[in-house]
């Protein structure tokens, strides 16, 4: 007995018709591909899947009811190291100054992000994803750019001493 004995074409057809998502389709158009005689390795090479995806798909089809077979179950996902309501808190805090906050700082910048909200919220975060959190938070920051190495120390210091430097009233 090979796959999908038990499946009519027509089936996976009129599943086809009501399916939602690129990897239910994908499913489905592999099933009623095998069907109509395309081997599992050419559907592996047309998919760019291994030849064991392939049999898995398959395998669904046998093991689960035609309705529930192209769909993955629901996966809870990491769970979220901020309630919504910290989140927002937290967004909340990012348009206050860090003074506000006790830190010597004017701006923010990720590091101090991070550090902010691992003593406030007890959460830890990669800087990349602190830097995506202000981003969303519709903050920007900016690099210190170093100074350039063929720099003149001299033409700096006339600079410096021409230059007016305006001090907040």
């Amino acid at each position: 007995m090979s796959r999908l004995d038990g499946i009519e074409i027509e089936e996976l057809q009129d599943q086809l018709g009501t399916a939602d998502g690129k990897k239910p389709v994908k499913r489905l158009l592999t099933a009623i591909a095998y069907k109509q005689g395309d081997s599992k390795e050419r559907l592996a090479e047309r998919h760019d899947v291994s030849l064991k995806t392939i049999y898995n798909w398959l395998d669904r089809f046998e093991e689960q009811p035609i309705e529930q077979a192209p769909y993955d179950d629901p996966r809870s996902g990491r769970p979220a190291k901020l309630t919504d309501d910290e989140k927002d808190e937290f967004i909340a805090d990012l348009h206050e100054s860090p003074e506000e906050f006790g830190y010597d700082r004017q701006v923010w910048f990720p590091l101090l992000v991070h550090q902010h909200l691992r003593e406030q919220y007890d959460a830890e975060y990669s800087l990349v994803h602190v830097r995506r959190m202000m981003r969303e938070a519709g903050l920007s920051w900016r690099t210190a750019r170093p100074r350039h190495y063929e720099a003149d120390p001299e033409e700096e210091a006339e600079f410096e001493a021409t230059v007016e430097k305006k001090h907040p009233s």
